[in-house]
């Protein structure tokens, strides 16, 4: 199996850190971005196999991105899971009802994170 392609999209570069650690120590190809615009840009030039989008964002939100995303003929199969720290009741059944393919919660656990993400891959 190839190198799997992981697009994260978050505003907290600690998150965006911590993430791209685990996911590249597990042999994940991993490209980081730091807004819902960049994360449209990047996978309209580069389709990745998944992108792991932040919700609260500068800008243009996750949601907004995704929205985006789905537009796009070369974008809009690609796996979109949430990587929010919103758990409120309800949350993770809204956010999949507007389109999302999973729902992750933040903090990540560095142990289980690259077998959560690998479960979104195609």
């Amino acid at each position: 199996m190839e190198t799997p392609n992981i697009l994260i999209a978050d505003d907290n570069l600690l998150n965006l850190e911590l993430a791209c650690d685990v996911l590249e120590l597990e042999g994940f190809h991993v490209t980081l971005v730091d807004s819902g615009e960049e994360s449209i840009i990047s996978s309209q030039k580069s389709p990745p196999d998944l992108i792991l989008m932040d919700l609260r964002m500068p800008g243009m939100s996750g949601l907004d991105a995704l929205r985006e995303i789905r537009k796009s003929a070369i974008t809009r199969d690609i796996p979109v899971v949430v990587l929010t720290a919103s758990v409120m009741s309800g949350e993770e059944d809204r956010l999949l009802a507007e389109g999302f393919d999973g729902f992750m919660q933040k903090p990540i656990s560095a142990s289980t994170f690259a077998d959560e993400v690998r479960a979104f891959l195609r």
